[in-house]
């Protein structure tokens, strides 16, 4: 069954109703027929399994996919083929949308979407939406917040600001009243800082009953702790009606591939809170949340490829679709994850979860950690998200900073340096919370050092319009 082709009420229905394994069945037979027309209409990729002698024929099951079928990422495909030899017989003739990854790496990514993938992921977006807000419900408004050139597919109004915060608060101020409910979309800085500039402004988000959903990079559990006093939720572990959540989509794939339920984010906010359930969902030692995602087994196949002496793997995402105009098969994406099917979550939960039930919907759950990226320093490195979680701890100090840091090793130890919020000026007082919060989300005996800089004076160039790199890299940072 396509369910893409049923309407949003029914795949909801479905989801709910469908035993587990039968989706996850669902998604590895799903993903064999997608291989086999990739081989055969892809000219790119044929090219490709040619080279690798991969014969397409031998791959009959779950087992012989994963056994013969590449592991591919960006380099072995936007590097030597071009745009065309990628796509579907070769053709471009009936595409109605490009996408762009961010080019972080150094290699831009595209996914090439014919009208009928588009209209595929304007369901798949309304259906998240209905589900956490019930917008069939309550008239809603999207404030679109991206950088231009990322569209929200959705059969809502939609008002595309990019990053433009006197232009986003223009029109919540003037169209929100006129609306039952505003979805706040964007990535993390930005909407922190159209959140803080709106009530500075005398905008009240909870009397407008704002959601905030944000992508593009992770955030993590202190963040969602901050955003959700900031727009007035009263309980960001149980949210109810109203909600901060995130999404991930990856550019050269699709929007929203991954998203949050109030159901995830009830089961990870207990583990934020919970260690021994935090360790028995993710794993022993892990100390900082990753993101809890539902999945449609029945839009992509999702694995987790071991990597060498990590206790999680790496994501691999195929794209199962056939509207998809250039398909990707065991794509990596340098997301560090591990996958809970839906009948672990439940055995683990009964055991630790004090009550706590699966998610209503049937689906399977991925845990993700971030990029591999790492500050290697003396006992242990340190990525990206385990700064973030201490740079949100504290009110006052998540309250007086932008969100840009550089993260860099210092003599062995960890050094953080932060940007402040234009008018706020450095104070001794931030330092030492700081190092108190980076002290106990790090492994045991990494030192620290924070240095924070006045708006004008942090010494790394910022933007909204495309990621940015928390992670010095440069030859002996």
């Amino acid at each position: 069954m396509a369910v893409p082709e049923l309407e949003v009420p029914e795949i909801l229905a479905f989801l709910q109703s469908a035993e587990p394994e039968m989706l996850e069945a669902m998604g590895e037979t799903e993903v064999i027929e997608a291989f086999r027309l990739a081989a055969d209409e892809v000219p790119g990729y044929a090219d490709l399994l040619r080279k690798r002698h991969v014969d397409p024929g031998t791959v009959t099951d779950i087992a012989s996919f994963r056994a013969h079928v590449p592991v591919i990422d960006k380099h072995d495909i936007f590097e030597p083929y071009g745009i065309e030899q990628l796509c579907r017989h070769g053709s471009l003739a009936d595409v109605k949308g490009v996408l762009p990854s961010s080019g972080h790496s150094g290699v831009f990514a595209f996914s090439v979407n014919t009208l009928k993938n588009v209209q595929n992921t304007a369901k798949m977006v309304d259906l998240a939406l209905e589900y956490c807000v019930q917008i069939s419900r309550k008239t809603t408004l999207v404030v679109n917040t991206y950088p231009m050139g990322v569209n929200i597919h959705t059969a809502l109004p939609v008002a595309n600001t990019g990053v433009n915060a006197d232009i986003a608060l223009a029109i919540v101020r003037k169209f929100a009243p006129s609306f039952e409910q505003l979805v706040l979309i964007g990535q993390p800085l930005f909407a922190k800082r159209l959140v803080e500039e709106g009530a500075e402004h005398g905008i009240d988000w909870a009397a407008i009953h704002a959601n905030v959903v944000t992508g593009g990079e992770g955030t993590a559990e202190s963040w969602r702790t901050y955003i959700s006093r900031r727009v007035g939720l009263k309980d960001a572990d149980r949210p109810e009606g109203r909600f901060v959540a995130s999404s991930m989509g990856i550019g050269e794939l699709d929007l929203n591939l991954f998203h949050e339920i109030p159901d995830t984010i009830r089961i990870v906010r207990t583990a934020y809170h919970d260690r021994a359930l935090r360790h028995a969902l993710f794993g022993e030692g892990v100390e900082v949340c990753p993101h809890v995602f539902v999945y449609y087994p029945m839009r992509t196949f999702i694995e987790e490829i071991p990597l060498p002496g990590s206790p999680v793997g790496e994501l691999a995402v195929s794209m199962v679709s056939p509207d998809i105009r250039n398909p990707l098969i065991r794509y990596k994406t340098g997301d560090r994850v591990k996958i809970i099917p839906y009948r672990k979550l439940e055995e683990i939960l009964g055991a630790r979860g004090n009550g706590m039930t699966a998610p209503r919907l049937h689906m399977p759950v991925v845990a993700v950690f971030g990029r591999r990226e790492a500050v290697p320093v003396r006992g242990g490195a340190v990525p990206a998200e385990t700064v973030k979680e201490a740079l949100f701890r504290e009110y006052d100090v998540a309250a007086a900073i932008t969100g840009f840091f550089k993260a860099r090793a210092a003599r062995g130890a960890l050094k953080v340096e932060l940007q402040l919020r234009p008018g706020v000026r450095p104070a001794r007082r931030f330092i030492r919370l700081l190092d108190e919060c980076l002290a106990a989300c790090v492994p045991p005996g990494v030192a620290v050092q924070s240095e924070f800089f006045g708006y004008r004076d942090y010494p790394y160039p910022t933007s909204y319009e495309r990621k940015y790199p928390y992670i010095d890299r440069k030859p002996g940072a």
